[in-house]
């Protein structure tokens, strides 16, 4: 059986490749599925394309939100059949081993779950990590910095807990996308303006993965406030750091790191969230279109290099038009 596959040569270089899949005995940890379909990642994948993460190496073969259906099981929780959500990069079939996988998910879809909700439900899982380490309370006020997909999925999250969100981003585009999803937003991300206008906040949250941005959440942020990080800075920045410092410390501010790493995959002895329960909850949410995937998504395309790296271009420097994008691999 022969599979394609997306793989990034080199910097704004794509090709997709054709290989033969390994048929040998699955462990009892393998499947093998074919894929539908699968959601590029516009954080993770974007720093691989343009180079901006320092030290990577290619070829890389990037994505980890693919849907499709289990062909062969080694397994005895997941058969034959089932619809799922993996970790694997895009890909028209591979052999997929959770215990190997960077992010470990290997989740049966709910029948209701259409297939772009499935691969959706990745990166909506990933936001929840913007939430699930804070100490929440009802009526707690938030700032969400960056309203690119993470930082909308988020801030309805915090709606949904009873909280007083604050969306803010640079782009005009993203703004007025927040406002129509019903979260109260600004074009501004200048933390003295910012706190001029609206005050300080409880909760802040740099979903942008710029170090500007985290900054501006710590200045942000009220006494005994908590700032999450859940985007990933890739590229330098100087700055004067006193006034950070200053600032956590006067304050007594909880900074957490929000990476999609703090927690495990099924049900674990020591911890009390993990991603099953977390993603089970989600996929309501998306039935009652509480988070309408639909709005989420402005692009579907085909598996070819030309338009992989055109989508890529778009979701790097066309912002206002770019936000989801869909690879069919059907």
């Amino acid at each position: 059986m022969k599979t394609q596959f997306i793989q990034i040569d080199g910097i704004e270089k794509i090709s997709l490749q054709t290989q033969e899949l390994n048929q040998s005995p699955l462990s009892a940890t393998e499947v093998i599925i074919q894929s539908h379909l699968s959601y590029i990642s516009p954080g993770t994948e974007l720093s691989r394309v343009f180079g901006l993460k320092e030290g990577a190496t290619y070829p890389v073969r990037p994505g980890y939100c693919t849907v499709g259906t289990i062909l062969k099981s080694g397994r005895d929780d997941i058969l034959a059949g089932d619809r799922v959500l993996a970790t694997a990069p895009h890909s028209s079939a591979f052999r997929f081993d959770p215990a190997k996988s960077d992010g470990g998910v290997l989740y049966k879809l709910d029948p209701k779950t259409s297939d772009e909700e499935g691969a959706f439900l990745e990166m909506a899982w990933i936001a929840c990590n913007g939430i699930l380490p804070a100490e929440v309370k009802l009526g707690d006020r938030v700032l969400v910095l960056g309203l690119g997909t993470l930082g909308l999925v988020v801030s309805r999250l915090y709606q949904s807990m009873g909280c007083e969100v604050l969306g803010a981003d640079s782009q005009k585009e993203r703004v007025q996308r927040a406002l129509a999803m019903g979260i109260p937003a600004i074009d501004c991300t200048e933390a003295d303006l910012i706190i001029n206008s609206h005050g300080t906040f409880d909760i802040c949250v740099d979903a942008a993965g710029v170090s500007q941005a985290e900054a501006t959440t710590i200045l942000c942020a009220s006494k005994y406030g908590q700032v999450l990080f859940l985007g990933s800075p890739r590229t330098s920045h100087t700055m004067d750091v006193t006034p950070i410092f200053n600032r956590i410390h006067m304050n007594m501010l909880t900074i957490i790191g929000a990476m999609n790493r703090r927690y495990p995959f099924a049900p674990t002895s020591g911890s009390r969230m993990n991603i099953q329960r977390t993603m089970a909850h989600l996929e309501s949410l998306l039935h009652s279109k509480f988070i309408d995937v639909e709005k989420f998504i402005s692009h579907r395309i085909k598996p070819e290099p030309d338009e992989v790296l055109k989508a890529y271009q778009g979701l790097m420097y066309d912002k206002d038009h770019y936000l989801g994008v869909i690879i069919n691999w059907k």
